[in-house]
């Protein structure tokens, strides 16, 4: 999933790509061309060309490069073009992708996109997260049994104990979030962490730096719930106030995610006796416990599985890529759940390509549900039709193979 950068670090990055004259790689349509950035000031870019590309008048240009090997991409206006010179507008965001190996195009014509269901879907009571999980097998250490629900809370007690003065599992099935502290970790399915600390100080796996939640995720997370920024502050000045009365060094909050659902939470508490603050061992067990945990309580019989079968064509394509598409319908549409395997047929045209996805990302507004699905199955020679339809001719490889320029040179005092 991309991610998208901040004000600072957007401006710090085309700054950067100006000064040091980095090549870029411009999409409009299915041309493609080489180009650099050679000013960036009041909202407005300015691109000398490399290569030819053909623009009648204005149009929608997606550029790429590369920053410290993360691929970045951004979509702009192109206003203007007068030889080998393009001007822009400024982006409003660039997102760091570092999963997404082919460009999105976006609504083409002529391809619509039709599915077939046949899986099972989980409806649960539980609050849905920003992110989600694939709940399967997976082991902390040698002696966890995930077979056995009061073995493994057992060893989770006895674990815990190593890294903090209390601990305890929370469910939420009978009882819905109620402290603040909650409400962060079932809007968002993050791990929370008091006092914050910064994610790259700690020697942790990148799956897991992304899970952590800083000041500015809780203060989003609670504009986005409805809070105001000032509510949400006080919030977390107050959950400091509590903790120096009590004379507690840090807590910590791990949500236990089945699927898109928060169904409870792994807590920790660190007193003023220890050492301040959690270890990276730490947060590396409460998030690996929290997933067997999730495993153990599927293959236990916790939640309940309805078996659907649908077939559906009233699909809205938004966008569509070599890895994948995004899609919407309506309301009443079928009701589906993250991790759900489809049919789908892609039309292109007069020709229909078969494939098989799975839904990755859910979300909705109030007139349509939207469904991004990444790719599983579909022919080479499919594949190839496929591509040559969104990347026309000029196509030679993906994202990460061409037009993503490497500022790999730039230190991290730079930043």
């Amino acid at each position: 999933m991309a991610n998208e950068l901040n004000r600072i670090e957007k401006e710090f990055i085309l700054k950067t790509v100006v000064e040091n004259k980095s090549p870029l790689e411009i999409h409009v349509g299915t041309q493609r061309a080489s180009c650099t950035v050679t000013s960036f000031a009041n909202n407005k870019l300015e691109c000398e060309l490399q290569s030819p590309l053909r623009i009648p008048g204005p149009a929608e240009g997606v550029f790429y490069f590369r920053f410290r090997g993360n691929p970045m991409t951004f979509k702009t206006k192109i206003t203007a073009k007068k030889g080998s010179t393009i001007q822009a507008v400024a982006p409003r965001e660039i997102l760091r992708d570092l999963s997404r190996g082919y460009e999105r195009i976006i609504s083409p014509k002529g391809v619509r996109v039709t599915f077939l269901v046949d899986g099972k879907q989980v409806e649960l009571n539980y609050p849905q997260a920003e992110v989600s999980e694939k709940v399967e097998s997976a082991e902390v250490e040698p002696g966890f049994d995930a077979g056995r629900i009061s073995e493994l809370l057992r060893s989770f007690r006895e674990r815990a104990r190593e890294f903090s003065s209390e601990n305890k599992i929370v469910m939420f099935r009978e009882r819905k979030p109620q402290l603040f502290e909650e409400r962060v970790i079932a809007n968002s399915g993050k791990i929370l962490i008091l006092p914050f600390i910064s994610p790259e100080t700690l020697k942790i796996s990148n799956q897991i730096r992304e899970r952590l939640l800083t000041q500015p995720d809780v203060v989003r997370v609670e504009t986005t719930a409805g809070e105001e920024v000032f509510t949400a502050l006080q919030s977390i000045s107050a959950v400091g106030d509590r903790q120096k009365q009590r004379g507690i060094a840090a807590e910590l909050y791990c949500p236990v995610l089945f699927r898109q659902y928060v169904v409870g939470y792994l807590y920790l508490l660190r007193s003023k006796e220890l050492t301040p603050g959690f270890d990276p061992k730490a947060i590396e067990f409460v998030f690996q416990f929290s997933r067997v945990l999730a495993y153990s309580l599927k293959v236990n019989g916790y939640f309940k599985a309805e078996p659907v079968k649908e077939e559906f064509g009233n699909a809205e394509l938004i966008d569509i890529s070599g890895s994948g598409l995004l899609f919407g319908y309506p309301p009443n549409g079928p009701n589906l759940a993250l991790f759900t395997d489809l049919d789908l047929t892609i039309y292109l045209g007069e020709k229909s390509l078969p494939a098989t996805g799975r839904v990755m990302r859910r979300y909705k507004d109030a007139d349509r549900v939207y469904l991004g699905i990444r790719f599983l199955d579909m022919s080479l020679e499919n594949m190839e039709i496929l591509f040559q339809e969104l990347y026309g001719e000029q196509y030679t490889g993906d994202v990460d193979q061409k037009g993503a320029a490497d500022l790999s040179t730039i230190s991290e005092s730079d930043m």
